[in-house]
Order: C-alpha cells, then sequence, then structure tokens
C-alpha cells in the first residue's frame, strides 16, 4: 500500500479540499476518454491521478465545454486544466503555466487511395471532418471562410474515421497522437499527412488568485522532470 506524504507548505486545510481537474470531453482519446458521462481510463485521468497522489489530495473531474473554460478557472470551479496553451486564452497572465508536458499537431486524414495531399491547395473544394467548436489555425479558418474548403463538424473523431472510409468526408482534420491511438486500435486504409497544420506544445495552467496554484504548478513540473509523465504517454502509444 502506497504511502502519501503531503508536500511540506501545503495546510492542512488546503489538502483536504479535493483537487478540482477541469478537462474538456470534446478532447479525443488519449488524452480523454468517456464511457458515458464518466472520465475513463486515458491521459486525463491518469495525469490527475498521478498528481492527486503525489500531494496527497482526494481528486475530482470536472467536465468543462471549451468556451466555458476561461470562466470555470476565474470563478474557482476548477483548479486547472491542462491540454492547453497560453494562446489559447484571453489573459494567460492571469495563470501559472506548467512546462510544455508534451507536444502533438493537428494533421490531415485522408483515403490511402488517394494522392497524399501537400498543401492545403491541393484539397480545393475538399469536404473536411472537423470537431465542433474547435477554433483551427488562421490559414486553415482562412480556407474556410473562403470556401476552399467546405468544413463538416463531427461529434467525435471515431465518426470522423467511418465517415472517411465510407467516402463522406474527403479528408478529417485531428490530432497526430489521437489518429496514432485510434488507427492502431481500429486498422484502416487512412493515411495521416506528414506536415502539420498546425503544432501544440500542450501544458497544464492554474488560476492564480487559486490558493496553492503555484504550488500545484510546481508539483507538475516535477512530475514531468521525473519522467513520470512520460511513462503515461508510453501507456497510450
Amino acid at each position: 500500500m502506497r504511502c502519501l506524504i503531503p508536500l511540506l507548505g501545503w495546510s492542512t486545510g488546503l489538502l483536504a479540499e479535493p483537487l478540482v481537474w477541469g478537462y474538456s470531453p470534446s478532447d479525443p482519446p488519449p488524452y480523454v476518454e468517456m464511457t458515458g458521462a464518466e472520465l475513463d481510463n486515458s491521459v486525463t485521468r491518469d495525469l490527475g491521478e498521478l498528481v492527486a497522489a503525489s500531494l496527497g489530495r482526494r481528486l475530482s473531474f470536472v467536465a468543462v465545454p471549451n468556451n466555458r473554460i476561461e470562466d470555470a478557472l476565474k470563478s474557482g470551479r476548477i483548479h486547472l486544466i491542462c491540454n492547453t496553451q497560453p494562446q489559447w486564452h484571453s489573459q494567460p497572465e492571469l495563470l501559472h503555466w506548467s512546462a510544455v508536458l508534451y507536444e502533438d499537431a493537428d494533421v490531415l486524414a485522408t483515403p490511402a487511395s488517394q494522392p497524399a495531399p501537400q498543401t492545403l491547395a491541393s484539397l480545393q473544394g475538399a469536404l473536411v471532418g472537423t470537431t465542433i467548436g474547435y477554433h483551427y489555425s488562421s490559414e486553415l479558418t482562412r480556407a474556410f471562410e473562403r470556401g476552399d474548403l467546405v468544413r463538416r463538424d463531427v461529434r467525435n473523431i471515431e465518426t470522423r474515421l467511418k465517415m472517411l472510409e465510407r467516402g463522406r468526408l474527403d479528408a478529417s482534420i485531428d490530432l497526430r497522437r489521437a489518429l496514432s491511438y485510434q488507427l492502431h486500435k481500429h486498422p484502416a486504409d487512412i493515411r495521416v499527412s506528414d506536415w502539420p497544420l498546425e503544432h501544440f506544445a500542450l501544458r497544464c495552467a492554474a488560476p492564480k488568485t487559486t490558493a496553492g496554484s503555484a504550488d500545484l504548478v510546481e508539483a507538475i513540473d516535477k512530475l514531468l522532470a521525473r519522467g513520470q509523465i512520460q511513462q503515461i504517454l508510453n501507456r497510450y502509444q
């Protein structure tokens, strides 16, 4: 049985309070895996449990839609959010930021029977599967606005790839790690582009107004430096 030793500098009252870990339910596996309305085994769940155990705190996961994350942080409804980066927040200076936990990129998935696209221009007029409420790179957004590409919001990566296989989409945009994970579980005749549409350096953020938030981010950085977060990623290769 593991003995949990609280970090020095944390008050008894703070340690007794559950760590409220926010996450976006629209993040794809392996970052977020849902069974019904519950967070299942995933990078987010494993990371939250690792951090809470290192602090000797109880843990509560709270699903927050992407467009409500900033309000949830400001109001204290959640203590932190991960799988994010400063440019996705209107006032990143109000948050404590962890070091980069892992990197990823938006990439294109297309039928393997078709020539691999090398530029967005080579997809002129394509029907492209996208994530509901997701903000894409400025170049891609302009292509959608001009009508060079047609955006089709689809509820999850599994459905997008099935639609792609059945010819109901010409392409799909997803995170490279999510595509690799999905195609490993369910092999399909799909090609993943080598070139990134947008690169992400994903981190955790906690509001400076929340007591203990700096210590929380410091604890995450220590776990990262010890290689324990990489061990989580390795489970989902």
